[in-house]
């Protein structure tokens, strides 16, 4: 049961984030619509009321234009490419610009007695620089023998902009305890240790590829290794409290949606 609230209050987040990323990203542009049929797109710089207004255009070019020759004037999203074409024509996915990417991924290793592995979850969000490097923040879940919530700083490089994209990443940070432990999962504790988690460090490097349907859209698969560090206290049958440090190596495969 408290898996599923973890899972309910990670959905809000990655919704509440992916909105404020897109309302953050959305840009408006003034829309100029002349008598003679054409429509100009940009930036209005100067009005001068009754004669002319002055229009900066999407392409960087200057208009000045007679009130008498506009039929109307509109603000609309400005809707900004974000890609390239290489030598062969392939399109690049988000070269520069914020991107949002989610991954559900599968943490393979250790004794496991479910018919499925763990589940890894993950929202980031970040920039991507021309040279190739993404800087991103981002959230999760890992459902390890307890729930986690993983606080993550994402390093990204991708070696290609083409329709198939080849990148490296990097994540690491802190993952923060979501649910107590319970003794009976682990062989060396005392039934009534008053068992607590700390939560603990993590760090996640691996490769992967993007499939890039077009300038705002991909889907990408990644393989990596996870190391985590979780920290418990517990109180022994004498009163001793004691701390032990939990060691989860796992493989990881993971699928994305970038956005």
């Amino acid at each position: 049961m408290k898996n599923y609230k973890v899972l309910i209050i990670f959905t809000l987040v990655v919704t509440i984030s992916a909105v404020f990323n897109q309302a953050r990203a959305q840009k408006m542009q003034d829309v100029i619509y002349l008598k003679s049929g054409s429509i100009l797109h940009g930036e209005i710089i100067k009005i001068e009321v009754n004669k002319s207004l002055t229009l900066l255009s999407n392409c960087g070019d200057t208009w000045v234009l007679n009130q008498s020759e506009i039929d109307r004037i509109e603000k609309q999203p400005a809707y900004i490419k974000s890609f390239k074409k290489d030598s062969l024509g392939n399109i690049s996915y988000k070269q520069t610009g914020f991107y949002s990417n989610l991954n559900v991924g599968f943490l393979f290793g250790g004794n496991m007695e479910t018919p499925f592995p763990p589940l890894s979850l993950r929202f980031v969000s970040g920039y991507q620089f021309e040279m190739g490097l993404g800087v991103g923040v981002g959230l999760g879940l890992d459902l390890l023998t307890e729930a986690y919530m993983p606080a993550v700083v994402d390093l990204r490089y991708t070696f290609r902009n083409s329709r198939v994209s080849h990148y490296v990443y990097l994540q690491g940070g802190y993952a923060i305890s979501l649910e107590s432990p319970d003794p009976y999962d682990y062989d060396y504790y005392y039934y009534d240790s008053d068992l607590k988690s700390k939560g603990g460090y993590l760090i996640n490097p691996g490769i992967g590829f993007k499939l890039n349907l077009n300038d705002k859209n991909a889907f990408s698969f990644g393989i990596g290794y996870k190391y985590s560090e979780i920290y418990h206290t517990y109180t022994e049958y004498n009163g001793q409290e004691i701390d032990r440090t939990i060691k989860y190596n796992r493989i990881t495969l993971n699928f994305g949606y970038h956005f």
